[in-house]
């Protein structure tokens, strides 16, 4: 047969096999029904769940086709070995992939025990369920399995095999972490960090369905007191129930241990003012004891009532108290309870609640000179304002403490007397939370205090660089520095900075002379506009040191000098760092002030002359600054120019004229006031921003405008007996302001919206209901959830409130730590032009004052029934019918892939060894084809 004539044949051998194989598989695999892959074999069951996987046979003529052009020169007997082999392969490989499993049933029995090792649990209940437990594992066949999961706040699975053999742990073992430890403290360690604080049954059942291994009946005891903080047994033993899962339960029956507790504190829904009310307390006890009740209100003891001797019968027990609220806002009451016997634990001695008591309207009033806060403050008392007066060091350092207050007044404060971040907790308070504030003036206030450029200048309606008067300059400022031979080096050098600085804070056609002394004092640079500020620098630096130091020609060089020109203000800098005669300076001082030249001095060093520096500040009307540190001196005449060039006091007597009307000024004859001595001078910003009164000069002296919800208020003048010393005897001086605050506070009851709460363990649900005026679900609210934890100064948590059904906003949100919590939400509503409509407000109170695994020690025995009944189970079973299958039979499947897989990997290893290794001889295959 020629070459030609054996491709042919076996091209269509191949196309026949191929053929046939599909045929094959059409037939006895496609067109097979599902029991001709299943089989029985010495009971058992086998089959191939993915029969279609046969389909890798197919390739079996494409093997053929390329082992019969290999281009190993192998004898034909190999090859044909190989081709077997590679069959092998497939076949194996196709049966691994059809999925065989092998079927078996059985009656074999895992049985979980779930242990409740919380708290409230006992050593001597512990102690019982290790005798139980060790019955159980006695009970179980020698085929069957036990398993152990303890819980607390968070299940674990415990190992019992020791050695080979079970072996229940001891009672420390059982446990999860050391039981009680003292009672937390209001924002101390949340429950996570109490691994024994709560009781979390639905948790530890979810662990205890992975902990059954295949191929076994599912058993679950729960040894427990049934008292649980966390999750919900009755649920989760009807989903026990549907994985298989037979639970019984097996309570804890001892008695509770001997403990008493505060289970509630109870205050009225709304208290006035000077009523008086009932606080009412439920303590239990577990048995008869006596014990000592301490009630407070806020940090002391409470007026009325406040301290009790009481006798506690076993169980619940009422003791009420007597107590009446002075002053309006938010009161805590904290309940103490010290035991005179046994107390288990401490944790659970102690509640808190707090009461939202409306009263007067609170203002916060602080004033740069507290002395002289009386007038304003006792006007406003008249006017039915409670006032909080305070130094601006003592200013609120959180939000949540401003909230308290209605209106702020911030009077005559410098810049650098306020906290740091009080500005921007006042631009919160007014933008979102619609507080009132007004800024007034005085000899620190506005410009004067440095406010220029500042965030509060944001928040005003008015500018604080105001435009000057065009007819003579703002500032005339003398710099007088010592030369003397100490300040050779680094502290020469930065005077000289410190002189260059002050030239870029003031304006072109401002004043300027440096006046230089040692023994005697010379005119560095004469006085000059700023404007040639390249000459001025040029002469500065020519500065050198020289020897001696004499203050006085110095300052009389420059009283002379500023004495003889105009300007709104003469300002005179004073720096030394050494000793010198004071003869004669106080009194020149005082020469200078009365002709309105003010004097700031500034020691540098650490030898200077405080007394003499100071008194100097003190005569001249200016500041003493200390400078240990040459490298200060910029930034101190730096902020020093700016003070006095931003000042724009104007002090002389003027009538207030009304621009604009407002509701406030309603009853009071402004043009029957008296003169004010003087303002700040300032400039109004553009609309918003509103006048109401002005000088008669047309300088603001009273403006306003809304600053997000809340309103910002710019008075000029002061509010004491310096420039409105006369005002005060104006008969219409307290209701002037009275009507001012009023109209302007925050409003901080809107429309109220019920809100519902719910606590859950450690977390809070609260929901809110919205409607519409015909009655019918709003859908088109958005809300947010502030939680502000009493006596807390962390910052308030915000939450959204997410809709979750028709008209209802939701939100869940963790109590951090224990005590009393308040609740608000906001609802507002997006209008067309894209700002946020306010709707109203929701209140709420919540007490989270202990771990609830402390509240409640009796045994539940009730609840455990209902939970074996849910689960299939029984109360109290015997050890033996946990292992009894009750003719029940599990059947489960065993995969048998693997198998194959390792068969036909040792089947291609084969193959490939038998392709490296020649088998038979090659000359004696060609002899016989001889």
């Amino acid at each position: 047969m020629t070459p030609r004539a054996r491709r042919l044949g076996f091209g269509a051998g191949l196309v026949a096999l191929t053929a046939l194989l599909v045929l094959a598989y059409q037939r006895f695999v496609l067109a097979a029904p599902a029991e001709a892959f299943t089989w029985t074999r010495d009971g058992r069951r086998f089959e191939l769940v993915t029969p279609e996987a046969f389909a890798v046979l197919l390739c079996l003529p494409l093997l053929v086709f390329v082992l019969a052009r290999s281009l190993a020169d192998l004898p034909w007997q190999q090859r044909a070995l190989a081709l077997v082999l590679r069959f092998g392969f497939l076949a194996l490989l196709a049966v691994a992939l059809a999925s065989p499993v092998r079927s078996e049933s059985t009656s074999r029995i895992c049985t979980v025990l779930v242990l409740d090792v919380s708290d409230s649990v006992t050593d001597d209940s512990l102690e019982d369920a290790r005798k139980d437990m060790a019955r159980v594992i006695a009970a179980k066949r020698s085929d069957d399995l036990v398993r152990l999961v303890t819980f607390a706040a968070r299940p674990r699975l415990v190992p019992l095999e020791k050695a080979g053999e079970l072996v229940v742990p001891s009672v420390r073992e059982l446990r999860h972490g050391a039981r009680g430890g003292g009672a937390p403290a209001p924002g101390g360690p949340s429950q996570a960090d109490k691994p024994g604080a709560s009781t979390d049954i639905q948790a530890a059942l979810q662990l205890a369905y992975g902990v059954f291994p295949p191929g076994y009946l599912k058993r679950a005891l729960l040894l427990s007191d049934g008292v649980e903080t966390d999750g919900d047994v009755l649920s989760e033993a009807n989903r026990a129930r549907g994985f298989g899962v037979r639970l019984s339960a097996l309570p804890f029956r001892r008695p509770p241990p001997a403990e008493i507790s505060v289970v509630s504190l109870s205050l009225p829904d709304k208290v006035d003012v000077g009523q008086t009310f009932a606080v009412r307390a439920e303590v239990y006890s577990s048995r008869a004891a006596a014990a000592r009740v301490r009630l407070y209100q806020g940090e002391a003891l409470n007026g009325l009532d406040g301290v009790r001797e009481v006798a506690l019968a076993p169980g619940k027990n009422e003791v009420e108290f007597k107590s009446v609220v002075r002053l309006g806002g938010e009161v805590t009451y904290a309940l103490e309870l010290e035991p005179h016997g046994e107390d288990v634990f401490r944790e659970n001695n102690s509640y808190r609640a707090t009461l939202d008591v409306p009263g007067r309207p609170l203002v916060l009033y602080a004033e740069g000179q507290p002395a002289r806060a009386s007038y304003l403050a006792n006007a406003l008392g008249a006017q039915q304002f409670d006032v909080d007066v305070r130094a601006p060091s003592a200013f609120p350092g959180s939000l949540g403490e401003l909230e308290r207050f209605d209106f702020v007044i911030l009077s005559d404060t410098p810049r650098e007397a306020l906290n740091p971040g009080a500005q921007e907790l006042i631009e919160r308070y007014v933008r979102d939370l619609g507080g009132g504030f007004l800024f007034a003036g005085g000899a620190s206030g506005y410009g004067l205090g440095g406010w220029g450029h500042s965030t509060l200048e944001r928040l005003l309606p008015v500018r604080m660089d105001a435009e000057r008067r065009k007819e003579m300059p703002g500032v005339a400022m003398a710099l007088v520095i010592d030369r003397s031979g100490s300040m050779t080096g680094a502290p020469m050098e930065m005077a000289k900075a410190a002189c260059v600085a002050t030239l870029s804070t003031l304006q072109g056609d401002d004043l300027i002379e440096v006046i230089t002394f040692d023994a005697e004092p010379l005119a560095q640079v004469k006085l000059q506009p700023v404007r040639y500020r390249g000459r001025i620098q040029n002469e500065i630096q020519r500065i050198t040191p020289g020897g001696g130091t004499e203050i006085f020609p110095a300052l009389d060089m420059a009283y002379q000098h500023l004495s003889v020109v105009q300007a709104r203000k003469k300002h005179v800098v004073l720096l030394t760092d050494g000793q010198a005669a004071t003869q004669g300076i106080r009194e020149l001082v005082q020469a200078m002030l009365a002709e309105g030249i003010t004097v700031t001095s500034v020691g540098l060093g650490e030898g200077v002359n405080s007394e003499l520096l100071r008194g100097i500040a003190d005569a001249g009307g200016g500041r003493f600054h200390h400078a240990p540190d040459p490298n200060a001196l910029p930034k101190i005449f730096t902020r020093e120019t700016e003070i006095v060039s931003q000042q724009a006091a104007v002090e002389e007597w003027f009538p207030v004229e009304q621009v604009s009307s407002a509701d406030f000024l309603k009853g009071l004859s402004l043009a029957s006031a008296p003169l004010l001595h003087g303002y700040v001078s300032t400039e109004l910003k553009p609309p918003p921003a509103q006048l109401i009164l002005q000088s008669d000069r047309g300088e603001p002296i009273l403006a306003r405008w809304r600053t997000g919800l809340g309103w910002a208020l710019a008075w000029t003048s002061d509010v004491k007996n310096g420039w409105a010393v006369e005002w005060l005897r104006w008969p219409g001086f307290g209701r002037f302001w009275g009507q001012l605050v009023r109209e302007h506070m925050r409003v901080k009851r809107r429309r109220e919206v019920d809100m519902t709460t719910r606590v859950e363990g450690s977390r809070v649900r609260a929901s809110v209901d919205a409607f519409t005026a015909d009655e019918r679900f709003d859908n088109t609210w958005t809300s947010k959830l502030v939680v502000r934890q009493v006596g807390k100064k962390a910052e308030p948590r915000e939450v959204p409130m997410r809709q979750i059904a028709p008209g209802r906003y939701e939100a869940d949100v963790g109590l951090e730590g224990y005590g009393s919590f308040l609740l608000r939400a906001e609802h507002t509503r997006q209008k067309a032009d894209g700002t946020q409509e306010s709707l109203g407000t929701s209140f709420a109170h919540v007490s989270n004052p202990y771990p609830r695994e402390y509240a409640s020690f009796e045994p539940d025995v009730d609840r455990l029934r209902r939970a074996a009944l849910a689960g299939g189970g029984a109360l109290d079973p015997e050890p033996k019918s946990l292992f009894d299958p009750r003719g029940e039979e599990i059947v489960y499947q065993e995969d048998l892939f693997s198998r194959f897989v390792l068969a036909a990997l040792g089947v291609f290893l084969l193959d490939l060894l038998f392709r490296r290794v020649r088998l038979f001889d090659r000359k004696v295959v060609a002899r016989r084809r001889a």
